[in-house]
């Protein structure tokens, strides 16, 4: 068991230089809720792995949210840039698997 254990520990996750990267969870495996404004998107997943979010803004840069889990709230702020999130096509924003 221990074994079998540890092989799939190390087909998840991969060392590099000190740094554990670890797979993203299948969608199946959490819900997450989004919000969105003028100005900011939130996403908050039902996951103990790390996510945050993420959104373009109208100029161009990407905002990105603090990594968070659990529940958590995670905000992208275009207000950061001076400029507002671009509403052309739908949400714009995405949660992404730290």
């Amino acid at each position: 068991m221990k074994r079998t254990l540890a092989s799939a520990f190390a087909t998840a996750a991969l060392a590099v230089g000190g740094l554990t990267v670890v797979a993203a969870p299948p969608a199946s495996a959490a819900t997450c809720t989004t919000w969105q404004d003028e100005n900011t998107f939130g996403v908050s997943c039902n996951s103990a792995n790390p996510y945050y979010a993420k959104v373009r803004c109208s100029n161009g840069q990407d905002a990105r949210g603090v990594t968070t889990n659990s529940g958590r709230w995670s905000y992208a702020y275009c207000t950061a840039f001076g400029t507002n999130v671009r509403i052309a096509g739908g949400a714009q924003g995405g949660v992404i698997w730290a």
